[in-house]
């Protein structure tokens, strides 16, 4: 096994998308559009192509509160992100990710989010996930008390394949 495919196989891969709702929606009904209407069907898209996770992360303005009086209480020492909901998808390498981007059923519900999903600001972030407490268990601690992750040089080769030399 080569050590890309060592790292693939270790390192889950985290792509966030950061959505405001469209400013003619509620908060209701962007919910209410995105889990009622999107989430099923995206679910079975996302499970065809390979992905290992497909989550929604709910931050309403009564949450968004919560925090900014968090932060106060602490010390105003954070930036409180004011967007709306984040969708998260896991997986091993960008292939699936690529496949996902391009299957024509992800695509045309994609099309349908325009009155809900506001196209403006969208923050995107991709990383990598180590975890360590699932379930209330420690997990991925070996006997020596230290990750089973590789170390940082390998996990943080770029998760795209080079394509230097290719012309």
């Amino acid at each position: 096994m080569s050590t890309t495919q060592i790292i693939q196989k270790h390192r889950l891969l985290r792509m966030t998308l950061a959505h405001y709702r469209n400013e003619n929606c509620t908060e209701e009904d962007f919910h209410e559009f995105a889990t009622v209407e999107h989430a099923a069907q995206a679910a079975k898209i996302h499970a065809r192509v390979g992905m290992e996770g497909y989550a929604m992360y709910w931050s309403p303005r009564s949450f968004r509160n919560a925090a900014a009086d968090l932060n106060r209480d602490l010390g105003n020492h954070w930036f409180v992100r004011d967007y709306d909901m984040q969708v998260e998808f896991y997986f091993r390498d960008f292939a699936t990710l690529y496949q996902l981007a391009s299957d024509p059923d992800f695509r045309r519900l994609q099309a349908e989010e325009g009155p809900y999903v506001s196209r403006i600001h969208v923050e995107v972030s991709i990383g990598w996930v180590e975890t360590y407490v699932q379930g209330g268990t420690v997990i991925n601690i070996g006997e020596d008390g230290k990750p089973v992750f590789p170390r940082f040089p390998a996990m943080s080769a770029s998760p795209i394949p080079s394509t230097e030399g290719t012309a």
